[in-house]
């Protein structure tokens, strides 16, 4: 399977990791076909095949200024510092806390690691269709913190077990929060249930294009057999308006807004 394929099955996840992985993917294409027209069409590819996060839309356009080598292993370099940045500032989010998260995003995952003296549990939820969050689980297990994994139906019966709600970014701009579907009802669920509702992710998620595209996956992902004569809808993602986000965390700190 080609990389973009590997893309577009999600074989490549979270915002960053795709970001860092396609950086490090146009490295390789270009010490074979250099950074003209065939790595124009190769970087198009990319930007089509996962259309909503904008991480990589900001690597590409940074990468416009320096398309060299070294300006690639640049912006390697900040995606992945900007992780254990974003780490060490959540550090005041986390009090003993029981935590409740959704879906798979690398800087929950790095903070929660990182701040895993103040961590109880971690409830995941499984992230349908794909159940995403199984990742998160193994992760977290992995580093010996305690989890309960629950499915997604479920979060009102569970938020009240949780001190907070913390979720990554796929995008953040003007309207609110752009991340995996069902983060929004997540939000209002936490809201309703005075819950604060952090979002740890980087600056490169800033999001200033003037349209995003909310990419809709294959029908094939969650269609069962029997059921014929319906149409099929799956969203990868959904906006969560930022009144329900208590504050958002970054390798530049703590602020009260994504904006």
């Amino acid at each position: 399977m080609d990389f973009v394929s590997r893309l577009r099955n999600l074989r490549v996840q979270s915002a960053t990791t795709i970001a860092v992985e396609s950086m490090k993917y146009l490295s390789s294409f270009s010490a074979r076909n250099g950074f003209e027209k065939k790595f124009d069409a190769e970087s198009r590819k990319l930007l089509a095949a996962r259309p909503t996060a904008v991480v990589l839309h900001n690597a590409m356009e940074r990468l416009k200024k320096n398309r060299t080598s070294e300006g690639l292993r640049e912006i390697i370099s900040d995606l992945e510092s900007a992780k254990s940045l974003a780490a060490a500032k959540s550090s005041r989010i986390f009090r003993r806390s029981v935590v409740l998260t959704h879906c798979h995003s690398t800087f929950v995952i790095a903070a929660l690691v990182k701040n895993k003296a103040n961590i109880k549990e971690v409830i995941v939820t499984e992230t349908r269709p794909k159940d995403q969050g199984i990742m998160t689980a193994k992760e977290l297990i992995r580093n010996k913190i305690k989890v309960s994994y629950i499915i997604d139906s479920a979060i009102s019966d569970f938020i009240g077990k949780a001190d907070i709600v913390v979720v990554g970014a796929d995008a953040m701009r003007k309207e609110g929060l752009v991340n995996k579907v069902g983060t929004h009802p997540l939000a209002l669920v936490a809201k309703e249930n005075r819950k604060p509702f952090y979002v740890i992710t980087s600056s490169f998620t800033i999001d200033k294009r003037k349209k995003i595209v909310m990419e809709q996956r294959p029908a094939s992902e969650v269609m069962h057999g029997h059921l014929r004569g319906a149409k099929i809808f799956n969203p990868a993602f959904d906006v969560t308006p930022w009144k329900y986000i208590t504050a958002v965390v970054t390798e530049k700190g703590i602020s009260g807004r994504g904006r």
